[in-house]
């Protein structure tokens, strides 16, 4: 399993003073951060294409498949936001219906990539946006695993998000919902720090620095691929940093520098 970092500048500047080892920088697709992907180790590129939801979006897979064959990426992800908008009024709102609309998304790259090289990421619940009306029924691992099994794609489990939906749906045990997922299906996973406190929404937020209980939980992830539970990802992800509004304001270099190290040879374990 390989590890993987967002890039930012002070992750690279870390990489070429040889203070941190990574396999991979995570790169957003945007075209002007092709210079500094000549920069580092290996680059990978994780799409924000989005499956339903009043912010659908899907890039153009021409512009997809240049992505692919220019970096080392391996999978089109999408991830899973059906919402209330997607159904017609009145329409009725089931678990199936969920299944049947992500399936289409997952068709629809699939019919030019491949459903095998789609992976479908789970979502944090709530969501940020007051108006997205994420479904519940999205992030239930039953759900999940019925898009996965039907659909032929792979799953990219990312773990604050799962932690993060669990407490958004009244779900006290996390380490049983991860277990309930389609890890048989993994491909990729994503590790990363969810502040302790609430915001003014009331949601914990996450891509902070890692905390003694995101530790526990992302070593016990690991510990589960280890031990053969789960199926062994191409790649493991710390998302801290990154570059942008959203990011560059969280990329503390001593941040990077103390945990990437843990994390690499945590990834390297298996």
């Amino acid at each position: 399993m390989k590890f993987a970092v967002n890039y930012s500048p002070e992750a690279l500047q870390l990489w070429q003073d040889k203070r941190i080892q990574v396999d991979l920088f995570k790169f957003p697709p945007w075209e002007e951060l092709r210079p500094q992907m000549e920069l580092g180790p290996a680059a990978y590129v994780h799409f924000d294409n989005i499956a339903g939801g009043p912010y659908a979006k899907e890039l153009d897979p021409a512009v997809l498949r240049d992505w692919l064959d220019s970096t080392d990426t391996l999978v089109v992800n999408t991830h899973l936001a059906i919402a209330a908008s997607d159904f017609a009024a009145g329409a009725p709102v089931t678990p199936e219906a969920v299944i049947e609309k992500a399936i289409a998304w997952v068709d629809r790259l699939g019919r030019r990539f491949g459903n095998e090289n789609v992976v479908v990421e789970n979502t944090p619940y709530p969501v940020a946006e007051r108006d997205a009306g994420l479904l519940a029924e999205v992030v239930d691992p039953a759900v999940i695993g019925e898009i996965v099994h039907r659909s032929g794609c792979g799953l990219l489990l990312d773990v604050a998000h799962a932690v993060r939906a669990c407490e958004g749906t009244g779900r006290a045990d996390a380490r049983a919902y991860l277990n309930a997922m389609p890890v048989a299906a993994l491909r990729e996973l994503h590790v990363v720090g969810i502040l302790p406190q609430k915001n003014e929404l009331g949601l914990r937020e996450d891509h902070f620095a890692m905390t003694d209980d995101d530790w526990s939980i992302a070593e016990w992830a690991v510990g589960r691929i280890r031990d053969g539970h789960w199926r062994e990802p191409e790649t493991m992800a710390f998302e801290y940093g990154g570059v942008g509004e959203l990011f560059a304001w969280r990329s503390e270099a001593d941040v990077i520098a103390a945990q990437v190290p843990r994390l690499y040879d945590l990834a390297h374990s298996v």
